[in-house]
């Protein structure tokens, strides 16, 4: 057993996407980060489904080319029974040339953690994090072969959440949910282009959820109400699981001739939240600080980008300590916005199945929480609008933002959609643009104005016609009459 670092500015619990993706960062940014993680890699993990969001970040790392020839699927839409027992198939592009990977995660994660030793990041398999004290010189991270004290904690240990769990966690009261899973071997699948997509089937009792992956097997995975429980303990884990399957017929078909090569097992996927994600000495990233419904297809996206919005966070505490309130303030807001974004989501989809009003899982899920209404209903008009000005209750402020490797406060457009603030659309800086709004108010002298801008230079004028309709359409703007503008 290698003798643990005594020191270390950052320890990160954790080695998963989220662990590996801040620890690479922060140590590219030149500090000594040790991570700490419970088991040896490659381990497995559930959740194998990618989409092509997380590509940008796989970018941002310098790790996609890596990924992209580990082997994996690829996809190019999902198939759904949703609403209805006959299948429909969306595409993330219509040509299929947008795609998203179905991982095997034990591979995908011991790449992540691999580039993150390649990045100086020190790394400690089999060191499980049992107890983090903090107190004024900073923090204190216990395993079970010694300690190290650090600068900063970070907590990326997922669902375990060794720091969340101390009274930082909240469980959500709606959805409560229970995950069953299982990979077959030999199973079928969709034909042609849609052989890799992943599958969406509802019944009565819940969901079901599947991919394929490169080594001939598929995941096949139910999501029902948390108080099924008890019939589980009843009946046994595998009866219950098998029972699930023959009555889904769209993925049952899949596994005719397919034997159950691994599994079932079963675990809490009920969606939590944090009452504080980050103070001046640790953070939690990744499903330690939220976990969202695994019918998005989006926890490890939703981690990884936890992980760069943090790892800016991180680095402007240590380095900028008169910017620690505004670092805090933006970390905070942006995961409890992701959140909210994917709560509103989920709760939109639930209602869309309506075959089962009285079945516990789906009521529960479909009327317990509606989504949210924006403050205003989109414009909808055929007039052409030529003087345009702001709207009362938009205004310019300054926010925290990322810039470069640190949280910065920046000016903004604010407005009742946008309460956070926004600083750019489609590439069009907001501010500039609204301040050529106010002095002109005509909407070609608006544009002339910006184009003439440091921020506005070199940007095509139709995108900047575009934002402006944008900004309109979402009530930002309103027209005015010529009379009513401004003159140059």
């Amino acid at each position: 057993m290698p003798s643990l670092p005594s020191t270390a500015d950052i320890v990160v619990a954790g080695g998963g996407p989220a662990g590996a993706t801040i620890a690479r960062l922060l140590a590219g940014l030149g500090f000594h980060v040790v991570v700490y993680e419970k088991r040896a890699f490659p381990r497995h993990q559930i959740g194998e489904s990618l989409t092509p969001q997380v590509l940008p970040l796989l970018d941002f790392l310098g790790v996609r080319a890596r990924v992209e020839a580990a082997g994996f699927l690829r996809m190019v839409g999902h198939t759904v029974c949703w609403g209805s027992d006959q299948p429909r198939t969306s595409y993330y592009s219509s040509d299929h040339s947008r795609q998203g990977l179905q991982v095997w995660r034990a591979e995908f994660d011991a790449l992540l953690l691999d580039h993150a030793r390649a990045g100086g990041a020190a790394v400690y398999e089999r060191q499980l994090v049992k107890d983090v004290h903090f107190h004024d010189a900073g923090v204190t991270v216990h395993t079970g072969h010694g300690y190290t004290d650090a600068r900063f904690f970070i907590d990326a240990t997922g669902r375990a959440g060794v720091l969340a769990r101390r009274e930082l966690r909240q469980r959500d009261p709606v959805f409560q949910t229970l995950a069953v899973s299982g990979y077959w071997q030999n199973a079928a699948g969709p034909t042609g282009v849609d052989f890799a997509n992943t599958i969406l089937e509802t019944y009565s009792d819940g969901l079901v959820w599947s991919v394929p992956l490169h080594n001939s097997l598929r995941n096949v995975t139910f999501l029902v109400d948390w108080q099924l429980g008890s019939h589980i303990r009843r009946s046994g884990l595998s009866t219950f699981y098998r029972e699930q399957v023959a009555r889904t017929p769209h993925v049952a078909g899949f596994l005719r001739h397919a034997q159950l090569a691994l599994g079932p097992w079963a675990f809490d996927a009920t969606w939590h939240t944090a009452i504080t994600f980050a103070d001046k000495q640790f953070l939690l990233i990744g499903d330690a600080g939220m976990f969202v419904d695994p019918l998005s297809s989006e926890g490890v996206h939703k981690a990884m980008a936890s992980a760069i919005t943090g790892a800016a966070v991180v680095n402007t505490i240590l380095r900028r300590p008169a910017m620690t309130a505004h670092a805090l303030q933006f970390y905070d807001e942006s995961q409890r916005s992701t959140y909210d974004l994917h709560y509103q989501q989920s709760a939109q989809y639930y209602q869309e199945e309506q075959r089962w009003p009285d079945a516990p899982f789906w009521q529960q899920r479909a009327t317990s929480h509606e989504p949210r209404v924006t403050s205003h209903e989109p414009r909808t008009t055929s007039t052409t609008v030529s003087h345009i000005a702001l709207a009362p209750e938009t205004t310019i402020a300054l926010r925290p933002a990322i810039e470069g490797p640190f949280v910065e406060l920046r000016e903004a457009m604010v407005t009742p959609s946008y309460p956070r603030g926004l600083r750019f659309l489609e590439r069009v800086c907001l501010p500039p643009l609204l301040r050529a709004v106010q002095e002109h108010g005509a909407l070609e002298r608006v544009m002339r104005a910006y184009l003439h801008t440091p921020e506005g230079r070199g940007c095509p004028p139709e995108a900047v016609r575009q934002v402006l309709a944008r900004l309109y359409q979402d009530g930002a703007l309103t027209a005015t009459a010529p009379d009513e503008s401004q003159s140059d």
